[in-house]
């Protein structure tokens, strides 16, 4: 996979400029102009391709202070909206605060949040 002309931005390498990374099983294996790694020959279908003109490309944020609001007051927000806003945004972590109605402080109540 080829993600193409994005805006490459890494905090702990200091990289942020319009690249491409190249992936292959999983793994990022380049960064930089895909040419210079692959031949056009190598790309098999375009789906493998894809065209981040105008995006950041980041590693995954996280949020150590979100309020899903959920148990006990999800007509605010709740576990699956919450989420599905977070990860639209880039987030892969998230971090609940605990002002929920029952508090999460029992396996019950835990396993309702995992679940």
């Amino acid at each position: 996979m080829i993600i193409k002309n994005g805006h490459v931005v890494n905090a702990k390498t200091g990289m942020d400029e319009i690249t491409d990374i190249i992936i292959k099983d999983e793994k990022i294996i380049a960064i930089g102009q895909s040419d210079r790694f692959v031949a056009e020959d190598d790309i098999v279908k375009d789906d493998y391709v894809i065209d981040a003109t105008g995006l950041v490309v980041a590693p995954g944020l996280i949020d150590v202070h979100v309020h899903f609001r959920d148990p006990g007051f999800t007509y605010k927000e709740d576990i699956a909206s919450g989420a599905a806003a977070a990860a639209k945004g880039g987030f892969t972590t998230v971090v609940c605060m605990a002002n929920t109605k029952p508090a999460v402080d029992n396996t019950e109540t835990l396993q309702y949040v995992i679940e």
